[in-house]
């Protein structure tokens, strides 16, 4: 289960290894706010839910600060009795997920309608149509206003710009039921005094505030710009989109069937795949950190947590005051505090030192869970086998067509004890997965 090696147990591992690459954030945190607030990440389903512990999120120069703090060895400390877990806990965990990852068929057809949406063509170029009603293909230069329960929400408005927001319809860029939802508008019959009315409901975690909510969206439509959608058939598939069957088809109808209902939820399926396994990772540490009682926690790793968040914080707080849209930034976050309340995750008006605590001390659980079930299942060792395979991990990991890290490179540059924690990481990692049942929510 290597594709989930960012979001293993022990994150001290994790942390390690920002020493060997940079990790220099690219991106200002908002900019990855459209501004509109209806965009959703293209049409496979909402975001996981994962707790944000688990990833190697951490500047090189945290993580040196980090690393210089002593460690508490577990290997050679007896961490079994300080932990309380009965086996027939831990060996068959029936656990959920939360259903708004499950693909629907709803998402299916969303998909299906962005791929034809990709094989668009113009009717006249880019001439503004004003008087004919907007279609699916068609790309809408709109102004829009969002509200929920009649009042506006943060984000969901372009009223005020100076030009329209050029959306295409069918191609997923808006919330469900924005795009299909313009539909049949006439752009010249729609003003500020007479908007369109757009209903849709937000997706289920979508976000704290909005996630469920049905919303009322205003819009004005300036003009469109017409397209004209290819024709959905076998030959579409087949020649545009590629896909080929390994079965005998009588009719074209068997043969788009089996398109739709095996070849593309098995498509999104893999796709979602990462975030699916974010969100059985998280219900993994929750369920057993709720269960497992710990006592006499190491308060060297409770300070080396708290100093690597804490690090990790401000090095990214002065990278963004300090980067080119600096006074964008600290209009939006003028101290450390409100930053670390977005870039942490935490609610809105928390005590963020006291939260860095509490996630320091859920580390600590983890880690001491781990080692104790390790312990108890004679699992503690890591063999030549399974370290060699976790440097060859790093290697391919790496490897890129400008560099070809070595075997001497990473255990330099990570180290042999680190390499040792993080193959027995992975170990137990996929022992406990393998004790794991998971279901969906009920919706």
């Amino acid at each position: 289960m290597k594709k989930s090696k960012l979001l293993l147990i022990l994150s001290a591992v994790l942390l390690s290894l920002a020493v060997f690459v940079s990790c220099t954030q690219t991106e200002s945190p908002n900019e990855t706010d459209t501004g509109t607030g209806t965009s959703v990440e293209n049409t496979t389903g909402e975001a996981g839910t994962g707790t944000g512990t688990g990833e190697d999120t951490s500047t090189e120069k945290s993580t040196e600060a980090a690393t210089e703090m002593p460690r508490y060895n577990y290997f050679d400390a007896e961490v079994g009795p300080d932990v309380t877990l009965d086996k027939a806990v831990y060996s068959d965990m029936k656990l959920t997920i939360p259903s708004s990852l499950r693909i629907t068929d709803e998402q299916v057809q969303n998909y299906l309608q962005y791929l034809i949406f990709q094989e668009r063509v113009p009717v006249n170029e880019e001439t503004k149509v004003y008087d004919q009603p907007l279609k699916l293909g068609d790309t809408a230069y709109i102004y829009y206003k969002g509200t929920v329960d009649g009042e506006e929400f943060e984000g969901g408005s372009n009223m005020e710009d100076k030009s329209p927001t050029g959306l295409g319809l069918g191609s997923g860029s808006f919330i469900p039921g924005f795009e299909d939802g313009l539909v049949g508008v006439i752009p010249n019959q729609t003003s500020k005094d007479k908007p369109a009315e757009v209903h849709v409901t937000f997706p289920e975690g979508y976000n704290d505030k909005l996630g469920g909510k049905d919303a009322i969206f205003y819009v004005v439509v300036e003009y469109a710009v017409q397209y004209t959608l290819p024709e959905y058939n076998r030959e579409f598939v087949e020649k545009k989109l590629g896909y080929k069957s390994e079965k005998i088809h009588v009719t074209d109808q068997s043969f788009l069937d089996e398109f739709e209902e095996e070849y593309l939820p098995a498509y999104l399926e893999e796709q979602n795949a990462e975030t699916v396994n974010a969100a059985k990772t998280d219900a993994l540490w929750t369920y057993l950190t709720g269960v497992a009682v710990c006592k006499n926690l190491p308060q060297m790793e409770l300070d080396y947590y708290i100093a690597s968040y804490k690090n990790e914080l401000t090095s990214a707080y002065e990278y963004f005051s300090s980067s080119n849209r600096k006074e964008e930034f600290l209009k939006l976050y003028p101290t450390i505090s409100e930053f670390a309340v977005y870039y942490m995750g935490f609610e809105e008006g928390s005590d963020w030192e006291e939260e860095v605590n509490k996630m320091a001390e859920l580390m600590v659980k983890k880690d001491m869970i781990v080692h104790a079930i390790a312990e108890w299942e004679n699992m503690e060792t890591v063999t030549e086998e399974e370290l060699e395979e976790e440097i060859q991990y790093w290697i391919d990991y790496y490897a890129s067509d400008y560099y070809q890290a070595t075997r001497e490179d990473i255990l330099e540059n990570i180290g042999e004890d680190y390499l040792r924690e993080s193959a027995f990481a992975v170990k137990m990692y996929d022992y406990l997965m393998g004790n794991c049942t998971f279901e969906y929510a009920e919706e």
